[in-house]
């Protein structure tokens, strides 16, 4: 299925002030397109994920899904959350069954689909496992299982490794590229990270400071499978990060000491740091 993102635009309004997040936002996301969104902190990336899943109402603009434009979430887009949202009374069988049931798919039906995705996450042993058994990686490849159960052609992923150490993230980088070959899905996913933006995307769409705009999208044409210590993915990772510098370092300006400087400090450059996480 594919995107068309036109003239988006979204404010918040307070009684003190109003935020202006995105600012004209236009983007063609191809059918099957593996797209990866990156920016600074505060410049809109999980707003325009939202918009697109239905979750936010634009404050100008319209998305289209295959000419149909997004007003609300629907089943034809699959969301997957930071944190895991899963339920600790259910164990993982019934956890990645939740929304097949809530759709009233067949239990027999429920079953074979649940496994058969538990099972592309290599979590079938522990199908009976209650969630505080599990690590946060495990968690996460729950909501994965769960998410890919629904057959939606789009899923939308909001930084769902962030929290996670670097072994376990480069452990499920590598099964979301298997997946997403398998699967054929069109997946759009935000990222504050520019190796991971690198390491999994077709297209990587750099976002400017607040208000948020596309500054540049990158088309990262590497052989796949992908692999994180590759010199070729340093080598682009270095030319999308000398594009993000200018957008990360006003956002740095406005939020620390004014003695500061980017030279100084080596902390944007760390692609494990947590600037922009959640935003």
């Amino acid at each position: 299925m594919s995107i068309e993102i036109k003239g988006i635009s979204k404010d918040f309004i307070s009684k003190e002030k109003t935020t202006h997040t995105l600012e004209s936002i236009d983007l063609s996301i191809n059918d099957g397109e593996f797209v990866c969104i990156l920016g600074p902190s505060g410049c809109g990336k999980s707003t325009l994920l939202n918009v697109i899943a239905g979750l936010e109402a634009p404050s100008s603009g319209k998305v289209y899904l295959d000419d149909d434009e997004i007003t609300k979430p629907g089943p034809d887009r699959a969301f997957m959350f930071q944190d895991s949202a899963l339920f600790p009374w259910l164990k993982v069988i019934d956890n990645v069954e939740f929304g097949m049931k809530v759709k009233n798919v067949p239990k027999e039906e429920r079953r074979e689909k649940a496994l058969k995705y538990l099972k592309m996450v290599h979590l079938t042993k522990f199908q009976n496992s209650y969630i505080h058994e599990l690590s946060g990686g495990m968690r996460q490849r729950v909501a994965l299982a769960r998410a890919l159960t629904l057959d939606s052609k789009v899923l939308l992923m909001d930084e769902p490794f962030s929290a996670l150490d670097s072994q376990t993230k480069s452990i499920l980088q590598l099964q979301l590229q298997n997946i997403w070959w398998e699967t054929k899905k069109t997946i759009v996913f935000v990222t504050h990270n520019v190796e991971e933006a690198v390491l999994l995307a077709d297209r990587v769409v750099v976002m400017s400071a607040n208000p948020g705009k596309i500054k540049k999208i990158f088309d990262i044409k590497l052989a796949r499978p992908r692999k994180a210590q590759s010199v070729d993915l340093a080598y682009v990772s270095n030319e999308v990060m000398k594009e993000l510098k200018e957008e990360v370092e006003k956002v740095a300006k406005a939020e620390y000491d004014s003695d500061w400087s980017i030279e100084k400090s080596d902390v944007l450059y760390n692609p494990n740091n947590d600037m922009g996480a959640g935003l």
